[in-house]
């Protein structure tokens, strides 16, 4: 990757996890703010965005100070003869937390339509399972080339996951009023943009590396979603009379 675009994901790396982990304090803070009877729902978006926020920092910072500093990053184990370092173990931490995110978030629509768990959440969780089972088989390659297929094996839960909750969000937005159905609505196309770059860095990188900057929209897309999702849950507009 030419120096140039290392840079820029550095810029857009730290604006994000600035961002995410402001977004966290601001729900932890709010959370505190509402009513005991509120607290069991709003408890999920809290959730998502912090697993989401510490997953990330596992395999970004790393990916910073490398790029700041030129030095090598130490290995930290060695899995089935392979060793690992501070980037290969963030990029499997970061798939998990990636998806628990998703859990937290279904289980966030789940409370505000006043369903506490029914087959779509053992689906999602069925899911995660799989897709967590999937993560550290060294086929994965996180410290080096992935087998064959393997890129794809391990993101087709995930990405269902993601479908879920998607294709739940527009159905939520039918009985919404127009504030709440507009920013579930947005929150479900940043989803979607995010998948979409997601996958043609997926099924693309390795012959072309120049499509790895598609991560860069979509860790934006991400950003703008769990800004938008703290709106939703916690910023409630004040009405007039």
């Amino acid at each position: 990757m030419p120096p140039i675009a290392e840079w820029s994901t550095v810029v857009v790396s730290i604006v994000y996890l600035v961002g995410a982990w402001t977004v966290t304090v601001q729900m932890a803070l709010a959370l505190g703010r509402v009513p005991p009877s509120e607290r069991t729902s709003l408890q999920w978006p809290l959730w998502a965005v912090f697993v989401l926020a510490l997953g990330d920092s596992f395999h970004t910072i790393p990916r910073i100070y490398r790029t700041i500093t030129g030095n090598p990053l130490p290995y930290v184990l060695t899995w089935f003869g392979r060793p690992w370092d501070w980037i290969a173990l963030g990029l499997v931490i970061s798939s998990a937390t990636m998806s628990l995110f998703y859990l937290f978030l279904f289980q966030y629509r789940q409370e505000r339509q006043g369903v506490r768990w029914d087959i779509w959440s053992w689906v999602m969780l069925g899911l995660l399972t799989v897709r967590l089972g999937l993560l550290p088989c060294p086929l994965n390659g996180w410290e080096g080339v992935a087998a064959p297929g393997w890129r794809i094996y391990r993101n087709i839960p995930f990405t269902l996951m993601g479908i879920i909750v998607i294709a739940a969000l527009f159905q939520d937005r039918r009985n919404a009023q127009a504030r709440d159905r507009r920013l579930l609505e947005a929150i479900a196309w940043c989803l979607i943009a995010s998948f979409v770059t997601y996958w043609v860095t997926v099924l693309g990188a390795e012959q072309y590396p120049a499509l790895g900057a598609m991560m860069l929209p979509k860790t934006i897309a991400y950003l703008i979603a769990i800004i938008l999702l703290y709106r939703l849950a916690f910023i409630r507009p004040v009405r007039a009379g």
